[in-house]
């Protein structure tokens, strides 16, 4: 179980919120399929979460249909 769904024993390739698990009799061990930007224009671009790729997207706060560059992510 995890975040109140029940899901099946062994691989789940992605969950609904945007995580890899495996699921055993013993435990459920999961890691996240998104990378946390840290290196961009803090001052011109914001961070938003998009749920189709499971990742972040940055974006102009001016005209968030326009992406910024990133620099680096950690995961």
């Amino acid at each position: 179980m995890l975040d109140g769904k029940l899901y099946p024993f062994g691989e789940i390739s992605r969950t609904e919120n945007c995580f890899r698990c495996s699921c055993s009799r013993d435990a459920m061990r999961c890691c996240s399929l998104f990378h946390t930007p840290i290196g961009y224009d803090k001052e011109n671009c914001k961070v938003v979460f998009n749920m189709k790729s499971c990742d972040y997207d940055v974006v102009l706060k001016s005209d968030p249909s326009k992406e910024c560059v990133v620099y680096s992510r950690v995961g």
